[in-house]
């Protein structure tokens, strides 16, 4: 709102397959009383088998907010963001595991809501599948997207706020980025680092990235980088900027929306 951001959920609802102690003990450290736990194994002794998924990989948690140590009390409230971060798992290996966007390209991404449906979070769904939802929220909205996404950056401009697109999906090796490296991306964001980092343009969708990042694998922050061969990924990247634009397409009898057309993908 106009005096800043709040939360107004109780708790969190985490997927914990595979759930190590290690790279994630925040929601570790929350899995005691008062948590519920769902679709997961338990041995005789109590013991929980995060790894099992024989019942599904859909496996959660759900825990009261209390749970989790960093939380602003008594009230979930602050001041303006001066950060603005869209989450996006992207299962094609195209999109840069950060992104520095631009006022338009805010608007663009925002309204596109690009992610991926992830293996067990939906029946049918058994690999990661991409999906486009209007502001990461498509079902809740009350107006026309355009105007969530129009008021978003009129707030961000206000408090002098910018915006990145995190991927915390795969890349050219198969494998998805680590939770390590997201969270050195996430770090340069809040400190400020990586605004200062040197850049480069990624073809077709014209996002800036840093080509370095302290506490985050160099060789991930251009995903041409983790290709063995450079043209597959132009090859992926031309199919999902393509999706892009098909998807963009609703938004283009707005004149709102037709403006951006420019700051999404090119071909």
């Amino acid at each position: 709102d106009n005096k800043g951001v709040f939360n107004f959920e109780g708790g969190c609802y985490a997927k914990v397959i595979k759930l190590d102690k290690e790279s994630e003990p925040d929601i570790y450290n929350a899995i005691r009383r008062d948590a519920l736990l769902e679709n997961v194994t338990v041995d005789a002794a109590g013991k929980i088998d995060f790894a099992d998924k024989s019942v599904t990989e859909n496996t959660r948690v759900s825990y009261p907010i209390y749970h989790i140590e960093k939380i602003v009390r008594p009230d979930s409230h602050g001041p303006a963001a001066k950060q603005v971060i869209f989450l996006s798992a992207d299962a094609f290996g195209v999109l840069p595991p950060v992104s520095i966007l631009t006022p338009e390209q805010t608007k663009y991404y925002f309204l596109s809501g690009f992610t991926a449906k992830l293996a067990g979070t939906e029946r049918g769904i058994t690999e990661p599948t991409p999906t486009f939802s209007a502001c990461f929220g498509q079902a809740f909205l009350e107006l026309h997207p355009t105007k969530y996404a129009e008021e978003l950056v009129k707030k961000m401009k206000k408090s002098g706020a910018k915006a990145y697109l995190v991927n915390t999906g795969w890349n050219g090796t198969g494998k998805r980025i680590s939770i390590r490296d997201t969270r050195g991306i996430i770090d340069a964001i809040l400190n400020g680092s990586i605004d200062k980092a040197p850049t480069k343009k990624i073809p077709y969708f014209n996002f800036e990235v840093p080509t370095k990042l302290e506490g985050v694998d160099t060789g991930i922050l251009d995903p041409r980088d983790t290709y063995a061969d450079p043209a597959v990924w132009e090859e992926k990247a031309k199919d999902l900027a393509g999706r892009f634009i098909k998807n963009f397409h609703k938004y283009e009898s707005n004149a709102a929306g037709k403006k951006l057309v420019k700051a999404g993908p090119q071909l």
